[in-house]
């Protein structure tokens, strides 16, 4: 049996293993002495700043930002064929990775259906499997990726439901150093979200979470440093899309879509027991035997950390919460503000909004995907308000069928979007 083949036997068979009876086996390994990337900051670790966005940032650049919040505004219920049903169809949330990720989000799973404050609408699905590392799942012919569709059905879903995704990975057994190791699994994730687009035609959110700590690892399948820095990869990744990569695209104005939108979810790497500044720690018996797979207690602090991310992060509130209304970005500033009349609009809807003075802005119809089906007017902002009316015609001029549209005012940086149902006139 070749290495590799021995690496995906282990981390597949953890899968199974009973974490409530086993310990790490290394419980000396309480601290490595590396700062986490949220505390490092401006800091350095060899030569490269920390921080979890450019500039030693935890924050995400404003304009990244702003462009999550319009997507997941724009983000509906689909059927089995991605077509919007708000009554019938499903936000689907799925988990791509290895055998941690099936651990932890198999346990977020139960927690987030419980969840009173969850839409209705939102389906949590693992996808995640044991053994696949970045190593197997990079190929678009790889096995993996039929596991994916089929574990959508399974649970009565189907590829074109998925529209986010929460992504957790690594190379097995990783042996070169740093930068090299990091700069390639960021490569193999550029890879890998780029097939995510390719397979779940309607991915429009990609949220990565770092491994979590490695101090107590006695196996060669991810060990530290590999576990630390893996979480320069993950923001090495995101940084070249927030920087306009053309490899990473998703924004349909800017040319052929190659990727979701990229950010990151709940950043879990912590020091052992010395832990960090929001006091995270993880302690020997929050691992399985093998100091690299969570026990029960590392699964659960795991699933916690994803709900309280997914109920509070300004991407994700639009469409997890229950109740939420779907109405805007970040405000504009000043008097701004995106009115629409009627809602739902028989033949022709009327839009209404006072533009930033002296701002470029341009006004666009969207598909439930968001895709554009008609820019309406750009102009610069002046005086008073702007009123434009939309008659249901396309950029080619062709009718629209009747269903779910979005309008989407962007002036600068800055956009405000509103959702609303179209009927055709008779």
């Amino acid at each position: 049996m070749t290495r590799q083949r021995i690496f995906a036997a282990i981390a597949a068979a953890a899968v199974f293993m009973s974490p409530a009876a086993v310990l790490a086996s290394n419980c000396n390994g309480t601290s490595t002495g590396m700062i986490p990337l949220a505390d490092l900051g401006a800091g350095l670790y060899q030569g490269f700043q920390g921080g979890l966005y450019a500039g030693g940032s935890n924050h995400r650049p404003d304009a990244h930002n702003a462009a999550g919040v319009g997507i997941a505004n724009s983000i509906v219920p689909l059927d089995t064929l991605g077509n919007p049903d708000p009554s019938n169809g499903r936000i689907v949330l799925i988990s791509i990775g290895m055998s941690n990720a099936t651990q932890e989000f198999s346990t977020f799973v139960p927690e987030a259906t419980a969840d009173p404050l969850k839409n209705p609408r939102v389906v949590a699905i693992d996808c995640a499997e044991g053994g696949q590392a970045t190593n197997d799942i990079r190929y678009p012919d790889a096995p993996y990726w039929d596991f994916v569709a089929s574990r959508l059905r399974t649970h009565g879903s189907a590829p074109l439901q998925a529209q986010v995704v929460w992504l957790k990975e690594a190379r097995r057994g990783p042996t070169e150093g740093f930068p090299a190791a990091a700069d390639s699994l960021r490569n193999d994730l550029g890879t890998i979200v780029r097939l995510i687009k390719d397979k779940l035609p309607n991915a429009r959110l990609c949220y990565f979470t770092s491994r979590i700590y490695a101090g107590y690892a006695s196996s060669l399948l991810n060990p530290e440093p590999y576990a630390y820095e893996s979480g320069f990869s993950v923001k090495w990744l995101v940084d070249a899309q927030v920087n306009g990569a053309a490899s990473l695209n998703y924004d349909p104005n800017a040319g052929p879509i190659e990727a979701p939108w990229l950010s990151w979810g709940p950043y879990l790497w912590a020091d052992g027991l010395v832990g960090r500044s929001d006091s995270l720690k993880w302690h020997c018996d929050d691992f399985q035997t093998d100091g690299t797979h969570p026990s029960t207690s590392g699964r659960e602090l795991v699933a916690d950390s994803l709900l309280r991310f997914f109920r509070a992060d300004e991407t994700t509130k639009p469409w997890y919460l229950s109740g939420q209304l779907s109405v805007s970005g970040p405000p504009l500033g000043g008097e701004f503000r995106l009115a629409l009349l009627p809602n739902p609009a028989r033949g022709e809807v009327a839009f209404s909004f006072t533009p930033e003075a002296q701002r470029e802005w341009r006004l666009e119809i969207l598909d439930p995907s968001g895709r554009r089906v008609r820019e309406l007017a750009r102009g610069v902002g002046g005086p008073g308000a702007v009123s434009l009316r939309w008659d249901g015609r396309d950029a080619t001029g062709t009718q629209v069928r009747s269903g779910i549209f979005w309008v989407r005012v962007t002036s600068g940086e800055r956009q405000a979007s509103r959702r609303f149902a179209f009927v055709r006139g008779g």
